[in-house]
C-alpha cells in the first residue's frame, strides 16, 4: 500500500513539475508583463472630447514652441461638380471674418498658417506654451461657431477670383495639373483645389455654409498638439474652446472610379516659351491604408534608381503620393528638350519592365535601406499628423521598419502587376514638344 502511494507521488512529480503547481497555485498574483520598450512614441497620448473630437499629445520638453495641427477630413475632393475651389473659398470665408487674426497671433508670439489639399482642410499654429490658450482661442472663434457671413464671403470670394487671375501657373505647375486632369478625368483628384474663375464665380454662400455644416463637425476632425506642454493642459484648453463643436454625421469618401486608360497615352501641351520639357508619366496607384502602399513606395526607389544613369535625370523624381483614395504613381522631371525623348523612353520602359524583369536582392535591399532612411528622417509630429489624416493604425511608426523588411521582390512585381493591369501609363509633355520631339522619334 505504501509502495502504491509512492508510486502515485513520483508520477505526479513527473507529470506535473514543482514549478508549474506553485504557478497554478499562485492565481492571485499572475506574472508581470515585461515593460514595453520605450520609443520616441512613448509618450504619446490619445484622447477625445465628447463630441468626438480626437486629441493627440506628445508632450516634449526640449521644444521652445507648442505646434498644433488642427486637421478636418474634407477637403478639395468634396467640392460640388463645377464648383472646384469650394473647400477652400469655405475656409477662407470663416478666417476672413477675423481681418486681424494675423496681427492678434503676432502680439502673442503665435503664428497660424491654414489650407486645403485634395482630402483634407488644415490648420497649423504655433505658439509659446504660455499663450497656447489664448491663441487657440483665436482660433476657436472662426470654426466652431458657424461663421458664413455674406460680406465675409463676398470677401472671400473676389480675394480667391483676383488670386487665380492674377498667380500664373509655372511650366511645372501646368505639366502637374495636365497629368492629373488626363489621369483622373472628372474624378475629384483631377480638379484644382483652387478652382478657376468659372467655377469660383458659380459658387453661392448657401454651398458655402453648406460645406461648412457637413464637414466642420468634431468628429470629423483631430487635433495633434506636441511641444512643451502637458497633456492635461492641452485638454482643459480644449475642452473649453471646441468642447460646444457640434458633431454629424461624417460624410464618406466614395465616389466613381476614374475610366481605365486601356494603353499608353500620351499628352503633349505645347509652350514655346518654355526653358525646359516638362515630363510627367504614370498611372493611378492605391491609397495610403492600402496593404500594397509600402511596396509601391519601394517600387518608385527602385525605378528612380534604375533611371538615375538616363541623360537629363538630375532632376526626376518618382512619387507614390499619400492619398485617402487611390493616389497617383507617377515620375516627374525636368528636362532640356534634346534630351527629353530618350528619359520619356526610358521612363516608360523602366514602369511596365518591372512586371517581367529580375530585381535583384541588392537592388531590393538598397530601395528598402533609402526609404526606410526617408521615414526614419521624418518629425515625429508629422507622422503622429498623418496617422489621423489618413486614419492609419497607430502603432505604424513603431512596426513599419519589420514591414519594410518583410516585402519581397515577388512583392514589387505581384504589386507592379496589380498595377498596371488597371491602367496603362499616361505620359504628359509640356514644353517645348515640337523641339524636343521634331526628329519623329517620340521616345515614348
Amino acid at each position: 500500500m505504501r509502495l502504491s502511494k509512492l508510486f502515485t507521488l513520483l508520477l505526479c512529480c513527473a507529470l506535473f513539475p514543482v514549478g508549474a503547481l506553485a504557478q497554478k497555485k499562485d492565481k492571485s498574483n499572475p506574472a508581470v508583463p515585461e515593460a514595453a520598450p520605450i520609443t520616441p512614441y512613448s509618450n504619446v497620448r490619445r484622447d477625445n472630447l465628447l463630441n468626438g473630437l480626437q486629441i493627440v499629445t506628445l508632450d516634449r520638453q526640449s521644444d521652445s514652441l507648442v505646434k498644433c495641427d488642427l486637421i478636418i477630413r474634407g477637403g478639395a475632393m468634396f467640392d460640388l461638380a463645377g464648383k472646384s475651389g469650394l473647400a477652400a473659398l469655405t475656409l477662407e470665408s470663416l478666417m476672413i471674418v477675423n481681418p486681424r487674426i494675423k496681427e492678434e497671433l503676432e502680439s502673442l508670439n503665435a503664428k497660424a498658417t491654414w489650407g486645403v489639399t485634395s482630402d483634407t482642410t488644415w490648420l497649423h499654429l504655433e505658439s509659446p506654451t504660455n499663450n497656447f490658450g489664448p491663441a487657440m482661442e483665436i482660433v476657436a472663434r472662426l470654426l466652431v461657431v458657424e461663421n458664413v457671413r455674406p460680406e465675409a464671403f463676398k470677401t472671400a470670394l473676389d480675394a480667391q477670383i483676383a488670386s487665380v487671375k492674377a498667380v500664373k501657373p509655372t511650366v511645372a505647375e501646368q505639366a502637374d495639373a495636365a497629368f492629373l486632369k488626363a489621369v483622373y478625368g472628372d474624378h475629384p483628384y483631377g480638379n484644382s483645389s483652387l478652382g478657376d474663375e468659372k467655377t469660383l464665380a458659380g459658387i453661392k454662400q448657401g454651398d458655402v455654409y453648406d460645406f461648412f455644416r457637413r464637414f466642420y463637425i468634431a468628429n470629423n476632425a483631430s487635433a495633434v498638439v506636441v511641444g512643451n506642454i502637458a497633456h492635461e493642459r492641452v485638454m482643459q484648453v480644449f475642452k473649453v474652446l471646441f468642447g460646444g463643436w457640434v458633431k454629424g454625421q461624417i460624410v464618406p469618401a466614395t465616389f466613381r472610379q476614374p475610366l481605365q486608360t486601356a494603353q499608353l497615352r500620351v499628352v503633349k501641351v505645347e509652350i514655346p516659351e518654355a526653358g525646359n520639357v516638362e515630363l510627367r508619366g504614370g498611372l493611378i496607384g492605391v491609397k495610403h491604408t492600402d496593404a500594397d502602399y509600402l511596396t509601391t513606395e519601394i517600387i518608385a526607389r527602385v525605378v528612380a534608381n534604375r533611371l538615375k544613369s538616363a541623360p537629363g535625370s538630375a532632376n526626376l523624381s518618382v512619387k507614390s503620393a499619400q492619398r485617402i483614395l487611390a493616389g497617383p504613381f507617377f515620375y516627374s522631371a525636368s528636362v532640356a528638350a534634346d534630351k527629353a525623348p530618350e528619359l520619356s523612353r526610358r521612363a516608360t520602359d523602366a514602369f511596365t519592365s518591372l512586371v517581367g524583369a529580375t530585381i535583384s536582392a541588392s537592388e531590393l535591399a538598397e530601395a528598402k535601406s533609402v526609404l526606410a532612411n526617408d521615414l526614419a528622417a521624418r518629425p515625429i509630429e508629422h507622422n503622429l499628423r498623418d496617422i489621423e489624416m489618413f486614419l492609419l493604425p497607430r502603432n505604424l511608426p513603431i512596426e513599419i521598419g519589420k514591414k519594410i523588411e518583410a516585402i519581397s521582390a515577388a512583392d514589387l512585381q505581384r504589386v507592379a502587376k496589380r498595377l498596371l493591369d488597371a491602367n496603362a501609363l499616361t505620359v504628359v509633355v509640356v514644353g517645348k514638344v515640337n523641339e524636343a520631339f521634331n526628329s519623329g522619334k517620340t521616345g515614348l
